[in-house]
């Protein structure tokens, strides 16, 4: 089938050798008159304040459905960027020759504070796909050893795991999880089914790209570590921070990878690895430098010359969000999600990939597109994506998940109104194709 070449690739396009045959959400406070997860999904929040949006420097007249992909930078923010840019030209030699190493510890102190890492044990990275990379890169393997994935994988990191596999004659597996998945119980057994006696690292979505559906990570690594030869796993935590509570430290992974420039509108380049005190010496940044053997925080605290602006920004980000109050916007950004999907998957008509009650869900939902447009072939799927855009002024993602499908994002600048003219707008178009 059809492997569409986009951000948020989708489940099934790239078939791989090994493949073999939830009520879980982070804790969610209900609101004022609604007591269990049904509720959660049958009405939208209200806004978190008016006029949101004019604080985001997204394009006027555009419904942006797309923050998972890359984020959208607050008007704040960029300002903050720009500072720390003209502060780097104004002294460049002060602040990245003789201070840069301090700089890039105060830029992760807050980051580490929030999420639960010690600053020795995390660097910054440009992306997560960076860092997931450098951790790969560290790996021995044999040939006959395995790498093991989840056919919801990254597709990013499924190339970077096949090549690694292929240049130590090791070899590269998935695991198929199929849709609709109806509990997170299920993926858990599926996995841990899954490893062998060959299984030398398990990589795992937290968040998966190409569905939205949160993985249940922590019991997926206690069944990893509870094996009487334990499987280190590298969590893909791309989408992550700023969506669902975290304590990377707390949950037992070998390697975490994530993006601070998604949930966290940090400026893109802005992301970060965590690795395990044992493995550290022989994880090393994707760029050699200077400080080679030096140990893990100092070789990521110099990787050459780049645009630090990024780093430097994070805790202003952190800030900007943390000024709306993070637990207010992620129960936000969780009910609009669960919301919409219930209310996509029902206006449309389509059977749900996961359960209606957004269990399952962070801030994303992914939906099965109406008949006939479903069944469109690879081009009919880029020309409607196009045509989103160009002539309804909608930015959405069409992904390839055993079928077309649509996820949306839900970020505190988006509205009910816009995921409800979403909803119409692909009716229209869905009614004059069958027309055809």
């Amino acid at each position: 089938m059809f492997s569409p070449k986009y951000e948020g690739e989708g489940i099934g396009s790239a078939p791989a050798p090994c493949m073999s045959g939830m009520e879980y959400h982070p804790s969610v406070r209900y609101p004022p008159g609604v007591s269990n997860r049904s509720q959660i999904s049958a009405v939208p929040p209200p806004p978190l304040r008016d006029g949101l949006v004019k604080q985001w420097m997204l394009k006027p007249g555009i419904d942006f459905f797309n923050h998972g992909s890359f984020g959208a930078l607050p008007r704040a923010v960029f300002d903050a960027q720009n500072a720390w840019r003209l502060r780097l030209e104004a002294e460049p030699i002060e602040l990245i020759g003789r201070r840069c190493e301090d700089l890039v510890r105060e830029a992760k102190k807050p980051v580490g504070e929030w999420l639960g890492m010690n600053e020795s044990d995390f660097g910054l990275v440009t992306n997560a796909t960076e860092g997931v990379n450098a951790a790969l890169q560290s790996l021995s393997l044999a040939p006959g050893d395995e790498l093991l994935a989840t056919s919801h994988v990254y597709n990013a990191v499924r190339q970077a795991m096949r090549h690694t596999a292929r240049r130590a004659g090791a070899e590269y597996c998935e695991v198929k999880i199929p849709l609709p998945l109806r509990s997170p119980g299920g993926i858990t057994e599926t996995v841990l089914g899954a490893l062998t006696s060959r299984t030398r690292v398990l990589v795992i979505d937290h968040v998966t790209s190409p569905t939205g559906l949160v993985f249940p990570v922590e019991q997926i690594i206690a069944g990893c570590m509870n094996r009487k030869n334990p499987v280190d796993v590298l969590v893909d935590g791309a989408h992550v921070p700023g969506m669902l509570p975290l304590n990377v430290g707390k949950l037992g992974a070998a390697y975490y990878a994530a993006n601070l420039h998604k949930w966290v509108c940090a400026p893109k380049g802005s992301a970060f690895l965590w690795v395990r005190p044992d493995l550290q010496p022989a994880v090393h940044p994707a760029v050699i430098s200077h400080h080679l053997g030096e140990g893990f925080s100092r070789e990521f605290g110099w990787q050459g010359t780049r645009d630090l602006s990024s780093w430097f920004t994070i805790p202003r980000a952190m800030e900007f969000m943390a000024e709306l109050g993070w637990e207010r916007v992620m129960d936000h950004n969780h009910r609009m999600a669960a919301w919409a999907h219930r209310m996509l998957v029902e206006r449309w008509k389509v059977e749900p990939i996961s359960p209606l009650d957004g269990s399952m869900l962070g801030s994303t939902a992914t939906v099965r597109l109406p008949d006939p447009l479903d069944g469109m072939d690879a081009a009919q799927s880029a020309a409607l994506q196009q045509r989103l855009y160009s002539e309804f002024g909608i930015e959405v993602p069409l992904v390839w998940n055993e079928g077309w499908t649509l996820r949306v994002s839900c970020q505190v600048y988006n509205t009910a109104a816009q995921y409800e003219r979403l909803a119409e707008v692909i009716e229209t178009i869905a009614r004059t194709s069958a027309k055809g």
